[in-house]
């Protein structure tokens, strides 16, 4: 038995509203979903940037400690005034090193990256694939 369609019958135009209904309510959900993630991936970006921020300090303060160390013992390394120079200006480095990481956030190192990148990309790749080989290496161990 096949069933004609009659304007105004109101078991049709009921299952209509019902689609429109449920698509109105699919839309809302989908809404909610939506500004939830958003709220997650925003707390999660916080969280990341604040143990970013904490190691780059704690980065900075190793790096200081290890430098006053090299000052403070260069005098004593074997191999006279010239080692001496060396171990000094290794140690300046390194103070160079951490104010540069206490003064500049992700943002800004990943922008002077890019810029040194672009300015020597050969000495960038070769770096690049040196950094793999030994984090690689680092890894299987």
């Amino acid at each position: 038995m096949t069933r004609d369609y009659v304007p105004g019958n109101s078991e049709d135009s009921t299952s209509d509203f019902g689609n429109r209904e449920s698509g109105s309510g699919m839309r809302e959900k989908a809404a909610e979903f939506t500004s939830k993630v958003k709220d997650r991936a925003t707390q999660m970006g916080g969280t990341v940037a604040e143990t970013v921020s904490r190691q780059r300090e704690n980065a900075a303060g190793g790096l200081d400690r290890v430098a006053s160390t090299l000052h403070n013992k260069a005098a004593a390394v074997p191999g006279g005034p010239q080692v001496e120079r060396v171990a000094h200006k290794i140690a300046n480095g390194m103070e160079s090193t951490a104010s540069y990481l206490r003064d500049h956030d992700l943002k800004n190192m990943g922008e002077d990256l890019v810029g040194i990148a672009r300015k020597h990309p050969t000495q960038a790749l070769l770096s690049a694939l040196v950094i793999g080989f030994l984090a690689g290496r680092a890894m299987k161990r």
